[in-house]
């Protein structure tokens, strides 16, 4: 016999079903945080200029059955690092140097351990560590209740990778020591009431960074989305640490591009992670780079996920050739010459000119061919 029933159970095992696939299939989708987001996006306070960053909720939807896009919740990051942060590091934060039994050990600017009896030629202090470790450069502690060994380890080797990275670009002289406190917490609820008891704000965010603490909290989801959620923060400490306050695309630039970092062994590469077409390119409006170093006021606005996507792009866009990467390298020591304010658009577009005087042409380019993984 047919009854009112029979639909009803049927409904609840097609969504049964469903909702143990993607259990199963490591693609939870919690409701409740889609559509928090997408109320309260309108409404949510999103930049002026720090760094104290906060990255929201990822939501990954497949695609074509391979790519994704990427969605997150837009949060005030730099009005937060005026906060919390601090522009300047603590003095004797520079990269060091260590010497046993007259021969001195240093890592230089690739990454690479060199020794010799003659001191080194940059101005690094000396340093007699306690442990083995050749180079005092990256001081870092992760806890929570549910940090596995394998996740830690996976997340401090991401970290040195990006860490030797930044040092080949700007230079082991102009490196400065990082101190990072990663804490994971289990749920949101405990995310929510460790972040209020620094003062902070959880709501709607996953992980977040006060620069005054050196510490960032983060709270636990998926494997991949905890760990690049840490990795994005800790990015933010390290731009802290060595250059101080920056314009917001360089900030979020940096990271985005960074958080995507994959590492097999010693060898390091960065995947593009926001979502390309059939061809390869990136689908969606980018801002072009005058633009984008003008735009610091329309973080604010409903382009913020436009610039986040635009800024990851001229960073990667800059990483992806020598000239590129020296143009990078004169930003970041301009502004690590005044840590405590940002370079204007003006200053930018000067550093530009002089370094990339074909930029929009190359640029332009660089958008209509595949973005490739790159490795570092």
């Amino acid at each position: 016999m047919y009854t009112w029933k029979d639909p009803i159970n049927k409904i609840c095992i097609i969504v049964l079903s469903i909702s143990l696939y993607l259990f199963f299939d490591d693609r939870q989708f919690w409701f409740f945080q889609a559509s928090s987001e997408f109320a309260n996006d309108s409404n949510k306070p999103r930049d002026t200029e720090a760094e104290l960053s906060v990255v929201g909720v990822d939501i990954q939807s497949e695609l074509n059955g391979k790519n994704t896009v990427k969605l997150r919740e837009i949060v005030d990051h730099q009005t937060n690092l005026r906060r919390f942060g601090r522009c300047e590091p603590t003095l004797g934060e520079s990269i060091k140097y260590r010497v046993e039994n007259g021969i001195y050990t240093w890592v230089d600017s690739k990454g690479i351990t060199n020794y010799s009896d003659q001191k080194p030629k940059h101005h690094a202090a000396l340093y007699q560590p306690k442990s083995n470790r050749v180079l005092d450069y990256f001081e870092l502690t992760i806890t929570g209740k549910t940090v596995t060994h394998s996740f830690k380890n996976a997340l401090i080797a991401r970290l040195n990778a990006i860490f030797r990275s930044y040092t080949s670009v700007i230079g082991l002289k102009a490196m400065r020591k990082v101190t990072l406190s990663i804490e994971v917490l289990p749920n949101r609820h405990e995310y929510e009431r460790v972040v209020k008891s620094y003062g902070g704000v959880g709501v709607n965010t996953a992980g977040i960074y006060f620069g005054n603490k050196n510490k960032v909290l983060v709270v636990q989801r998926s494997y991949e989305d905890t760990m690049q959620t840490a990795v994005h923060e800790a990015l933010h400490a390290i731009n802290q640490a060595v250059i101080g306050y920056s314009p917001r695309w360089l900030n979020e630039g940096l990271a985005e591009y960074f958080e995507a970092i994959q590492v097999n062994m010693q060898h390091a590469k960065i995947k593009p992670q926001y979502f390309l077409d059939k061809h390869g390119r990136i689908r969606g409006n980018i801002v072009t780079p005058l633009n984008l170093v003008s735009a610091e006021h329309l973080w604010k606005t409903e382009q913020a996920e436009s610039l986040y996507k635009s800024s990851w792009a001229f960073v990667h866009f800059l990483m992806s050739s020598n000239s590129g990467r020296q143009t990078l390298k004169d930003i970041l020591l301009q502004e690590q010459s005044e840590p405590c304010s940002s370079l204007s658009a003006k200053q930018l577009k000067g550093i530009l000119a002089s370094k990339q005087p074909k930029l929009v042409a190359a640029f332009q380019t660089y958008l209509n061919l595949p973005i490739k993984t790159q490795r570092l």
